[in-house]
């Protein structure tokens, strides 16, 4: 998938630090970090693939999302609301992409151009 003004696509995402249980109270230990990408409800040309779809935030809104300050659940749900469904492009790739093992630029070209 790309955009369809063939620009960068710039994931919501959320991420938090925290201790390892394992670590009992008072002890040092590592803290760990976790990420996860946002979805919502695929409305769009991949919605017929799966049911869900990464909140994509268009370029407009990125330094809006990007906002260390940005904290309060209220502000964050109204920006996220804000957030238009992607217009995006699927594309055919080819089945190298299913496995994880490979990587390189390669793997997300249409199979057109191939």
């Amino acid at each position: 998938m790309s955009p369809q003004d063939g620009g960068i696509v710039g994931f919501a995402r959320h991420y938090g630090f925290w201790r390892d249980p394992e670590i009992p109270d008072g002890e040092d230990g590592e803290w760990r970090m976790s990420t996860t990408i946002l979805t919502r409800p695929a409305a769009d040309a991949l919605g017929h693939i799966h049911d869900r779809t990464p909140v994509i935030v268009p370029a407009d809104l990125q330094a809006d999302w990007l906002d260390p300050g940005l904290s309060d659940k209220t502000e964050i749900r109204s920006l996220l609301d804000a957030i238009p469904d992607p217009e995006i492009l699927p594309r055919e790739v080819g089945k190298p992409v299913g496995n994880v093992r490979n990587n390189g630029p390669g793997l997300v070209e249409p199979m057109g151009d191939r």
